[in-house]
């Protein structure tokens, strides 16, 4: 395939996380909160957010990924159910 047939296909990005300047564009969400409210707090809050969102991605996980990891992570572990809490099958025919 030529350059330009590979231009002319869109539909090959589309799954490709949005970027700026190398970040995730859902940052993005908390950069407009620091825009226009400047406080310690946010501008905290924002260089933490990217800082573990770059080693998350350093590691290998996604934006998306990441989140799901953490959740996972915070639920802890999570045992399978013994036999005797286990539902029997009943036929009512």
């Amino acid at each position: 395939m030529s350059e330009e047939e590979t231009r002319a296909v869109s539909w090959r990005d589309s799954m490709r996380p949005v970027r700026v300047y190398g970040l995730d564009a859902r940052l993005l969400m908390l950069f407009m909160i620091w825009v226009f409210l400047p406080a310690w707090w946010t501008t905290a809050l924002l260089v933490c957010a990217i800082a573990a969102f770059r080693v998350a991605e350093l590691k290998g996980y996604r934006f998306g990924a990441a989140l799901r990891a953490v959740r996972a992570w915070s639920a802890g572990r999570r045992h399978a159910l013994g036999g005797e809490r286990l539902r029997r099958f009943v036929d009512f025919g």
